[in-house]
């Protein structure tokens, strides 16, 4: 059966792929004013991410909604790229990706269009400059997300935040809304390590790969859990908000459970 929901969602996910590009090319050359070309931008790749998450049969449970009308520093754990769908598909958002990301052939694309911010993860050489951009998109009214993880996991924790990105919401009259993604079920069943890899894009697994074990499942329940504002007012304040934050986000995540041989290993070392 797995087989063929592939067979019948793939050429439907691929359509919506085509139509998100050339919806998102017609903002890009309809729309000089690179604001409104930006905020065009939000809105088509949040309804084309309720329409892949409705394809797939995603149930997203939400959990302390947001003001649809107010701009936020979301910040959030990152367990892979399917996040991204579930985040915009409720509240239209601007994404912080790597420059890696962007250079990657056919994503980097569709990153493009969807108004991606990008920072270089490598070297904090031009962090000055990433934290301004974020700040002048923040006042500009987007709200825009931020993984301060740095990069996606395989589900088992939350890891250490880096900080340098976090103060970004600072001097913009925009608060930061923390926020915690769980998977809960694939396929009806308690999210387990049996179906990590199918919500999960971490270390060195490639893009179709993974698409394709998502466009396999039959199911998925995911809820994602909105907290309280927290107001920046200065840089100072970095490694205070931090640790505010890993601490809320960490006791709010639920964790995939490592196997039982794997903790025995665990224990042993």
């Amino acid at each position: 059966m797995s087989f063929v929901r592939i067979l019948l969602r793939a050429p439907i996910f691929i359509a919506l792929i085509i139509a998100y590009i050339l919806i998102s090319l017609f903002w890009r050359v309809w729309t000089k004013n690179q604001v409104r070309r930006r905020h065009h931008y939000t809105h088509t790749v949040s309804f084309f991410c309720k329409a892949a998450l409705k394809l797939l049969n995603f149930r997203v449970h939400v959990v302390g909604a947001p003001h649809r009308e107010e701009s936020f520093l979301l910040v959030g754990n990152h367990l892979g790229f399917m996040d991204i769908f579930v985040l915009a598909s409720q509240h239209p958002t601007l994404f912080i990706t790597s420059v890696d990301m962007r250079q990657t052939p056919g994503i980097g694309f569709l990153t493009e269009m969807g108004g991606c911010l990008y920072v270089e993860r490598r070297s904090r050489s031009n962090i000055t400059n990433e934290i301004e951009e974020i700040r002048t998109a923040l006042r500009q009214g987007f709200s825009v997300a931020l993984y301060p993880e740095g990069t996606s996991s395989n589900g088992e924790r939350v890891l250490p935040f880096k900080k340098s990105l976090l103060t970004s919401a600072a001097g913009t009259g925009v608060p930061i809304l923390p926020m915690v993604i769980n998977y809960r079920k694939v396929n009806g069943e308690p999210i387990s390590h049996k179906w990590r890899d199918y919500v999960c894009w971490y270390g060195d697994q490639t893009f179709f790969p993974a698409m394709k074990r998502i466009l396999s499942v039959k199911s998925v329940d995911v809820e994602i859990r909105f907290f309280d504002e927290i107001d920046v007012h200065s840089e100072e304040a970095r490694r205070v908000i931090a640790v505010q934050l890993q601490e809320l986000i960490t006791s709010n995540y639920s964790g995939i459970p490592m196997p039982q041989e794997s903790l025995e290993l665990k224990e042993l070392h």
